[in-house]
């Protein structure tokens, strides 16, 4: 992400960004429902996350990853539940993760890279519910299930950040920006 080109410019891709990451949060929550298991989801919207970190965006992606479980809540009236302080908790830290991952360039590929973040994130979560929501050690047996989805998510979530890099580099190639891919890190 060029940030030479006028700050209008940008606030608007981030706005964009911002709202598509928000929509895919809420559709998400909204399927989240339908599901057996409550706590499996994708967390598509992270492809955004990804796509700004590696684009050397990381306050623009921690504020839509904050942006994201607030609007999310509002919208599907669960504001005040527990799943906008997981969301708030596993985000922060897996969007630090990546981004330390990324900064100090340990060699990870955007996979790598992508499922670091959801190992991160279902890690951090675990951890909140254990010490806020349900009390007792025997709610780290989810953790092999968790690590098994933070893998198959991380996989889907990096593809996606690739794809999204695709189409916006095209996309503001033709508006004159410049946008590297992820895959040429």
């Amino acid at each position: 992400m060029d940030r030479s080109r006028s700050g209008s410019d940008h606030r608007l891709l981030i706005a964009y960004l911002t709202a598509a990451a928000c929509s895919v949060y809420v559709v998400e929550q909204f399927i989240l429902r339908l599901l057996p298991v409550p706590f499996i989801r994708l967390g598509l919207s992270y492809s955004i996350l990804l796509y700004l970190l590696y684009h050397k965006a990381f306050w623009e992606a921690l504020l839509i990853n904050l942006t994201k479980p607030l609007m999310g809540g509002l919208f599907t009236l669960n504001f005040v539940s527990p799943t906008v302080l997981l969301s708030l908790g596993g985000g922060t830290a897996a969007v630090l993760v990546m981004a330390l991952t990324i900064r100090y360039n340990i060699g990870f590929t955007v996979y790598g890279i992508s499922i670091l973040g959801s190992v991160t994130h279902n890690l951090v979560q675990l951890i909140i519910v254990r010490h806020l929501i349900i009390t007792t050690p025997d709610v780290y047996k989810l953790l092999p299930v968790l690590l098994g989805i933070a893998i198959i998510s991380g996989l889907i979530v990096a593809l996606a950040a690739s794809r999204l890099n695709l189409f916006l580099s095209r996309t503001l190639k033709s508006k004159g920006t410049n946008c590297n891919s992820p895959s040429d890190r």
